[in-house]
């Protein structure tokens, strides 16, 4: 690691990270969207393939056809996020390759992608291998494996800023009274609940669920998003694709909901001073009513172009809004902990 180390240091490839990190306005931010966005499509793509291989997911579609489709969208996700990963390495390689963490996510990362390039190898040299009856429990392992260490993945990804919570563990503490304070929101960060949040191990492990629960929530509208305008799954009913993303999606933004309250109250006063916050809830609110039209209003008569791959100009709209908003949701989500 040493080696790789001095390796990087002084090298044009750091000199050009730092720049681009220091001089390019909000590129931090942005690019840790990006990178975020790309886990999204890895949640929408390898992760939810896996519910397949367990019969847990896109029933109407055999494993095969859906192999066939989240192929080259994982694989964009995956150079998308070493791209946007290695600015970052490149930049601070002592804060990376000297941490155990980023060496443990290399690892479950390294698996993840052996075990994903094993069951398309599999689908390319026989395209209906996943689908015989005789290989349920070899692809019921290989699921749960695989998704097991996507998971620890991201988990790891977002405890790499945490590196002295697993040094030094705290999961419990005595919580104080700080008595009356001046405004409701300081009050909130003063509950039991805030400080031992605040003060512990749960807070990384609470914004590690988090983004696992966000990224699945975009990874799943993207489907139906793209669908809508044209540029994927044109052969397939929206109604059905609806049908069956909209559980996965819901479930996953009710986790997503409760562990980002959980962060906010931690820091209540500062947050809602933070107008970095007020754009993530004005573009939540925004993507929620988008989501609610569609539902509520368009999807009465999503039958009649369920056989069209091309989708009418309203539908388009409303996907690529869904797309624009939620990218939003995620950019502003990052920006939060760049204004102090």
């Amino acid at each position: 690691m040493q080696a790789l180390i001095n390796l990087i240091s002084d090298s044009p490839l750091q000199q050009a990270a730092l720049w681009t990190l220091n001089t390019v306005p909000g590129f931090p931010p942005i690019i840790q969207t990006v990178h975020i966005l790309g886990i999204a499509v890895v949640m929408g793509s390898i992760v939810f393939l896996n519910l397949r291989l367990l019969g847990l997911a896109r029933s109407s579609q055999s494993i095969s056809q859906f192999t066939s489709l989240i192929q080259s969208w994982f694989w964009l996700a995956i150079v998308s996020n070493v791209i946007s990963g290695a600015f970052f390495v490149l930049a601070r390689p002592n804060r990376y390759f000297n941490n155990p963490v980023f060496v443990w996510k290399m690892g479950f990362l390294a698996a993840a992608l052996a075990l994903a390039a094993y069951v398309f190898w599999r689908h390319r040299n026989h395209t209906d291998f996943w689908d015989q009856a005789t290989q349920l429990w070899h692809r019921r392992g290989i699921a749960l494996v695989s998704i097991g260490l996507w998971i620890m993945v991201i988990m790891a990804g977002r405890w790499i800023a945490y590196l002295e919570y697993l040094q030094y563990p705290l999961w419990s503490m005595e919580a104080y009274d700080a008595g009356p304070q001046p405004t409701v929101w300081l009050s909130i960060e003063n509950w039991p609940l805030s400080q031992v949040i605040a003060a512990t191990n749960w807070f990384p492990l609470i914004e590690a669920i988090h983004v696992i629960a966000i990224t699945l929530v975009v990874g799943t509208i993207l489907w139906v998003d793209l669908r809508l305008l044209g540029l994927a799954n044109r052969q397939r009913p929206i109604s059905t694709m609806n049908r069956e993303m909209i559980p996965w999606t819901w479930g996953a933004f009710v986790v997503a909901a409760l562990t980002g309250l959980a962060m906010f109250i931690t820091r209540a006063s500062a947050h809602i001073d933070n107008p970095a916050m007020r754009w993530k809830l004005v573009l939540l609110l925004l993507a929620g009513l988008n989501m609610a039209y569609f539902h509520f209003r368009v999807a009465r008569t999503m039958e009649q172009w369920d056989e069209i791959p091309a989708t009418p100009r309203q539908l388009k709209l409303i996907g690529a809004s869904s797309l624009v908003l939620w990218c939003g949701v995620m950019l502003a989500g990052r920006w939060i902990g760049h204004i102090v």
